[in-house]
């Protein structure tokens, strides 16, 4: 396994060496790791009453994901959008579409992001089935996989004869 360690460095590790005491300790620690990346965005500032409740279901959420076997994913707005090119443009049609809410200019500055993100988020889960056959095609059609339109070849245009003077 090639892992980048920083400052440009890989390096190829053997996981097979490693004997059950030490490999335990990293699966410990790397799991650890990615479940406090997952909850790390909930403080106490920004929703003092709920924050504990919040970071949780932020974990839990990081870990089911694991489970499903998705490694990049995060959740915005209870709707968890993997780092899949069609996930990725799902979200951006659903912000795109609840881009003029009133309930975002009405969000102050520090909550906006996170207005726009559970707003794009339920927008996404009602309107899946729309949003991913657009998604798909965009897809397709930024990696070239789309068939090439049939052009169709016109006939030119008649030219008007000018009268004689």
């Amino acid at each position: 396994m090639l892992v980048a360690i920083g400052k440009g460095i890989e390096l190829e590790v053997d996981v097979t060496r490693f004997n059950t005491e030490v490999h335990d300790h990293i699966v410990r620690t790397g799991v650890r790791n990615l479940l406090m990346d997952a909850h790390a965005s909930v403080t106490a500032k920004a929703d003092p009453d709920n924050y504990v409740t919040r970071s949780r279901e932020m974990a839990e959420n990081k870990l089911a994901s694991l489970y499903a076997g998705v490694v990049r994913a995060q959740t915005i707005g209870g709707v968890k959008t993997a780092s899949d090119p069609i996930s990725q443009v799902i979200m951006r049609l659903a912000r795109k579409a609840i881009a003029s809410r009133p309930e975002i200019a009405a969000a102050s500055k520090a909550d906006r992001l996170a207005t726009i993100n559970r707003l794009a988020g339920e927008y996404a889960k009602e309107h899946d089935a729309q949003l991913r056959a657009r998604a798909q095609k965009i897809v397709a059609l930024e990696n070239d996989e789309a068939e090439p339109a049939q052009v169709k070849k016109h006939e030119p245009m008649p030219t008007k004869k000018k009268k004689a003077a």
